[in-house]
């Protein structure tokens, strides 16, 4: 079980309405304490970080009323923490989705940061053998193909795009399981800073149209360094709303 889950439901369990109580001459009523007001805080970020809205323990908890257990007895008391304590358990049976995709964001970007030094070790094998020379575009796709390949069983590639400005385009991979799109690029000598900048936009615009798209990485591999400003096109070009994300990388 996950550490955090657990420390929140031995919490929970010492949390009772004799020590969320306030006394009155006319009887004893639930008061939750700061310390449970904490706790109850912590459950609903916990599953939020990891489960979402779109979760059965979130809708688990939703049904929770803070607002019950305040000036009202010890049943009440005793049934609204429940609801909380099911979430939780509920927690301990369903394994965490955003666990998954940060754990593969984390592949992703180990693949892009470790993508020219893979490239470096290509270019020593034993006794001069032949090797994959990282020339074009197409040397990029093909590398980047197999890197892919250690953590992501999905992959589609040359998927046909919307039609966008007149014509439709063929992207470079498809994560289709992650709705995750890349597109790759590698510099050149005409490709200035503002040349890339004007296809970044495209690609942008082109793939908000995409169905299968939730998030748009577009790699570019600048292994000499032509880039003179890659943190002002990043910065100018990455972009993250509720249904649609960018994310421009340049390596090395």
């Amino acid at each position: 079980m996950d550490e955090k889950l657990s420390q929140l439901i031995q919490e929970g369990d010492s949390f009772t309405f004799s020590n969320n109580c306030i006394s009155y001459s006319h009887g004893v009523y639930g008061q939750p304490s700061v310390q449970m007001l904490s706790w109850l805080a912590d459950v609903e970020d916990y599953i939020l970080v990891n489960y979402g809205k779109n979760s059965s323990p979130w809708r688990v908890f939703k049904r929770f009323n803070v607002d019950a257990i305040n000036g009202d007895e010890a049943d009440t008391f005793e049934e609204q923490k429940n609801i909380v304590m099911a979430s939780l358990k509920a927690c301990e049976r369903i394994p965490p989705k955003q666990k998954v995709v940060e754990d593969k964001a984390l592949h992703l970007q180990n693949i892009f940061q470790k993508f020219h030094d893979v490239v470096k070790q290509l270019r020593n094998r034993h006794d001069g053998r032949a090797t994959l020379d990282i020339d074009d575009e197409y040397d990029v796709q093909d590398l980047l193909h197999a890197l892919l390949r250690l953590y992501f069983e999905d992959i589609r590639n040359e998927e046909w795009t919307p039609s966008y400005a007149g014509g439709a385009s063929r992207m470079d991979f498809l994560l289709k399981e992650e709705n995750i799109v890349i597109e790759v690029k590698k510099t050149r000598k005409n490709l200035t800073d503002k040349e890339l900048g004007k296809q970044l936009i495209e690609d942008k615009e082109k793939y908000k149209a995409h169905p299968g798209c939730k998030k748009l990485i577009c790699f570019t591999y600048d292994p000499e360094g032509r880039i003179v400003n890659p943190k002002g096109i990043q910065n100018d070009l990455n972009r993250q709303d509720e249904d649609f994300e960018v994310d421009i990388v340049i390596e090395p």
